[in-house]
């Protein structure tokens, strides 16, 4: 009976421990949006967070709106616009560069095109060198760790 019981105990605590965290490569991209000057914040200010996760040779990045006011970093709920990319890393002689398509886009701008037109999707480029990571002059400077899956990693491709 104590075998059975220490074997459950082993499955229950293994079956609730934390989820591992991934690295995450983080860069800000200035965005030209204020809707906040008029109201008490003229020192906000606006960037897109690029968030990178390299799985294999697979790259996922969301691109999020946030706004910052001093040290505090702020989360927006629709302003900017959310755009998720999926794309691959291509390895060419000494160089490794990321080939981004936009999978998904929530409170984005739509373009209005003739009845037939279709939209086609943003594309990214980037490369890695030893000491960094650039998507389209975009530096992914620093460094995040999370157990989260990132929303390009889930978003289905149309």
């Amino acid at each position: 009976m104590k075998s059975y019981c220490f074997i459950f105990l082993v499955v229950s605590i293994s079956g609730f421990s934390q989820l591992s965290k991934e690295k995450i490569h983080v860069g800000y991209e200035p965005i030209s949006l204020n809707p906040d000057k008029d109201s008490g914040h003229p020192k906000q200010k606006w960037f897109h967070k690029y968030m990178l996760k390299i799985k294999k040779d697979s790259v996922f990045v969301d691109k999020i709106p946030v706004s910052v006011i001093g040290k505090d970093t702020l989360h927006s709920e629709s302003d900017g616009g959310f755009y998720y990319y999926k794309g691959t890393l291509v390895r060419q002689e000494n160089q490794v560069k990321i080939e981004l398509t936009e999978t998904g886009c929530e409170y984005c701008p739509v373009e209005v095109l003739a009845k037939d037109e279709k939209i086609q999707p943003q594309k990214r480029y980037g490369k890695i060198t030893e000491n960094e990571i650039e998507i389209d002059g975009v530096k992914l400077d620093k460094t995040e760790y999370s157990e989260y899956l990132l929303r390009s990693e889930s978003v289905n491709e149309d």
